[in-house]
């Protein structure tokens, strides 16, 4: 995605280095661990299920990851005359920019799907409890952003799971009984 072998893009030097700082954190994150702390494992009378813990440093690198990857993903569309961010393409791209984005509390999480690992998904509209939001699935890991600035509401386990210090990634395997307990998180994607 460098800009010389996408001059429709347009992007400042700003946003450049910083999505080359993206891509220099992807490897990071995905194939060195560099941040994972734990692993845990469901227990079926405590926890519905397992999940790896990140370190807390990781929550603000993979939201300018994904938010890095939706601009780019908007820009790519744009000139194809389509749109992803509609209304909050304006907004993400100036905390981008100005690094405000953990500053302005971003609704963000992962949960993490081992049968997709092989997988790569361009960033794409979703609702979250009619919340505008994007997904993308990466190794495995499906990335979610709500962009509206409208919050979930406080019962949401969505909304408790992004407040926990660690950067807590679901985990779930859709061969096993635990996908079940998985779809009641799920079912917050409306």
């Amino acid at each position: 995605m460098a800009a010389p072998q996408n001059p429709t893009l347009m992007l400042c030097e700003v946003c450049q280095k910083r999505f080359e700082r993206n891509a220099a954190f992807t490897i990071e994150f995905f194939k060195d661990r560099k941040f994972l702390k734990k692993t845990t494992e469901p227990d079926y009378y405590e926890t519905f299920y397992g999940a790896e813990h990140h370190h807390k440093i990781a929550r603000a690198a993979l939201l300018y990851f994904m938010v890095g990857l939706a601009l780019k993903q908007h820009l790519i569309l744009a000139s194809q005359d389509e749109d992803l961010l509609g209304g909050s393409f304006e907004r993400l791209a100036q905390d981008y920019n100005g690094r405000f984005l953990e500053e302005n509390d971003y609704q963000f999480w992962a949960a993490y799907q081992p049968e997709y690992v092989a997988t790569l998904s361009a960033p794409q509209r979703v609702r979250i409890k009619n919340l505008n939001a994007i997904e993308s699935c990466i190794f495995g890991y499906r990335f979610f952003l709500i962009t509206d600035q409208r919050s979930l509401p406080p019962d949401s386990l969505i909304r408790k799971l992004a407040q926990n210090v660690d950067l807590v990634i679901m985990q779930v395997e859709s061969s096993k009984d635990l996908f079940k307990d998985f779809e009641a998180f799920m079912e917050e994607r409306g």
